[in-house]
């Protein structure tokens, strides 16, 4: 299941940015505008078997990322489900993973997070609470996963430089309604997984050359991926 939703979530990225509909038209290649036979859609198979990477029609490449989200969230819902098993939980953290991967695969392209992914994570963190981790925790949650965000956010704002975009903090927001407040403790460590992988990667990036210091760089995937951690643990 995840691997096919995986396959959808590719046409979610490469849509929503564009303001395009994610049913219509059907999948195609955005370059000869051929139309994708249901054999070449089959999750990872497809990519790397049948069509070895190229377009069936005009031979162009298709993006590494394609597989690459497929398996993320095949791997993602095979975890969460061996974690909390056929529960609401599970499916709930089904829904938060879906989101956050297409939250994350549009800041990468395009350094932003669409509203309609961040108050979509809010607004499910907020329904389900009732049913799963109490209303109360999922607002103290929101308030408290933010609540650095936002400063650092208004620190940038107040100085003209800035350190983060809004949509990073509706995001942590959305989030911290999702699992909820547990303790401070919680709180610290999702600050520190999303600040510490960030400036692993960062540094990484700039020891090989592929980011200046002047570049612009998606902090999006790292509230995520803290995000799934707090979740997969809390």
């Amino acid at each position: 299941m995840g691997l096919i939703i995986g396959s959808f979530l590719n046409v979610c990225i490469y849509r929503i940015p564009k303001g395009e509909s994610v049913s219509f038209p059907p999948s195609h290649c955005p370059v000869c505008n051929h139309k994708i036979k249901w054999y070449e859609n089959i999750p990872v198979f497809s990519y790397f078997i049948l069509l070895r990477g190229r377009c069936s029609s005009c031979k162009n490449k298709i993006s590494l990322q394609y597989p690459l989200v497929e398996i993320l969230t095949g791997v993602l819902f095979y975890i969460f489900y061996l974690k909390f098993g056929y529960t609401l939980i599970t499916l709930k953290y089904l829904v938060f993973t879906v989101l956050l991967i297409v939250g994350t695969g549009v800041d990468l392209e395009h350094h932003f997070i669409p509203d309609r992914i961040t108050i979509s994570i809010l607004v499910v963190g907020l329904i389900t609470s009732f049913f799963t981790i109490g209303f109360e925790s999922s607002v103290l949650g929101a308030g408290s996963f933010a609540l650095f965000y936002i400063i650092l956010y208004g620190y940038g704002e107040s100085t003209g430089y800035e350190i983060m975009g809004f949509g990073d903090v509706k995001l942590a927001m959305g989030i911290g309604a999702m699992v909820g407040f547990v303790d401070l403790y919680t709180v610290y460590m999702f600050i520190n997984i999303a600040f510490i992988t960030g400036a692993v990667v960062g540094v990484t990036l700039l020891v090989l050359k592929l980011k200046t210091r002047k570049d612009m760089v998606a902090f999006g995937p790292y509230i995520s991926l803290a995000g799934l951690v707090i979740a997969y643990i809390s």
